[in-house]
């Protein structure tokens, strides 16, 4: 990817509904040449706008390692990866054979999908469970290094209207409804559709979408994300580190780590290990130099594990082909399944 495609994923990833005039502005160019890059770097599986679990989702996040019979883990991805329920599917090196991050509406969903399914599949031999209790940081937070500040903050100001904006009291979140349902899978697949598109894939009108839309990204219900293939900004290596963090250091040390720009994820755990980090790195000698400084920054921290992704197959809801590119879109558990 060039500078200008970089900084046209990175003005997204600030607003990712922000109209062409408003990207023009910024990156220099008119609004025809930004609608023409998108639509390229979309078209090519490059990079996509994405609609995603929020803070405030009525969801049930876990993450399943599995380990699998030799020369079997390729299979079980694959039946895995058409599963609304296995957002993220990973083939890993390390202590498991494949890394699933299940999300349903609850813990009696993710019993049965992980008894009934996951577990009863060929070539599946053993599991492991982590329940997530605390999302800490995710991807719709995490950030390119292709704009200045000023930039990034132009959009953000542009942004608060539209998005009810941070200083804004948030609405009362609400039980989702199958229009609400129908609205989100739509916007899984593509978060910059157009609302008028949007209300005939839906059966609605324009008008109700958008405020519908506007609705459950203000709750928190959902987010909105600009994400990238890994392999195509120089950083294909993705790797979880299984931490331990005596408890009452855990929200400092989590939020401290938050400010790691290679950190794209980190969640509070139920298990040995009580925090969940991941990465994006550059080259797999990262790794032991990143722990080196997390131990600086964060002293009582322990590593208890780590894993690298060999393969994603597919990351939240995204089916990626052997490049890396993104194929298709599977709605995502909470959306798909019925509560």
């Amino acid at each position: 990817m060039g500078e200008e495609e970089l900084a046209m994923v990175h003005a997204l990833q600030v607003q990712p509904r922000a109209t062409w005039s408003e990207l023009a502005a910024v990156l220099g160019c008119t609004a025809a040449t930004a609608s023409r890059r998108w639509e390229q770097l979309q078209a090519s599986g490059t990079a996509w706008v994405t609609a995603v679990p929020g803070p405030r989702a009525d969801a049930f996040v876990a993450f399943v390692s599995l380990r699998c019979a030799p020369g079997r883990r390729e299979d079980v991805a694959a039946a895995l990866v058409d599963d609304p329920a296995a957002v993220t599917v990973e083939i890993t090196a390390g202590s498991h054979d494949l890394l699933v991050e299940v999300i349903t509406p609850g813990p009696g969903a993710f019993t049965r999908y992980l008894l009934d399914r996951v577990e009863r599949l060929p070539g599946v031999v053993g599991s492991t469970v982590t329940i997530a209790t605390t999302v800490v940081t995710e991807a719709s937070r995490w950030r390119l290094d292709a704009l200045d500040p000023g930039q990034s903050q132009a959009l953000a100001h542009g942004a608060l209207p539209r998005s009810f904006g941070a200083a804004a009291a948030r609405p009362a979140a609400r039980h989702l409804s199958e229009l609400d349902r129908r609205l989100l899978a739509e916007l899984s697949r593509d978060g910059r559709m157009p609302w008028q598109q949007l209300a005939e894939r839906t059966g609605t009108s324009a008008a109700t979408a958008r405020r519908r839309c506007e609705r459950l990204l203000a709750t928190g219900e959902a987010a909105l994300r600009c994400d990238v293939a890994a392999p195509l900004i120089e950083r294909p290596v993705t790797v979880s580190l299984w931490t331990r963090v005596p408890a009452a250091d855990l929200s400092s040390v989590a939020r401290s780590l938050a400010a790691v720009p290679s950190v794209r994820f980190i969640a509070t755990t139920a298990g040995t290990h009580n925090l969940l980090v991941i990465l994006w790195l550059r080259s797999v000698d990262e790794v032991h130099h990143l722990e080196v400084d997390l131990a600086a920054r964060c002293p009582t921290l322990a590593v208890l594990d780590r894993t690298i992704a060999l393969h994603t197959a597919k990351r939240m809801g995204r089916v990626f082909d052997a490049a890396g590119h993104s194929s298709r879109t599977v709605p995502m558990g909470p959306w798909a399944i019925p509560a």
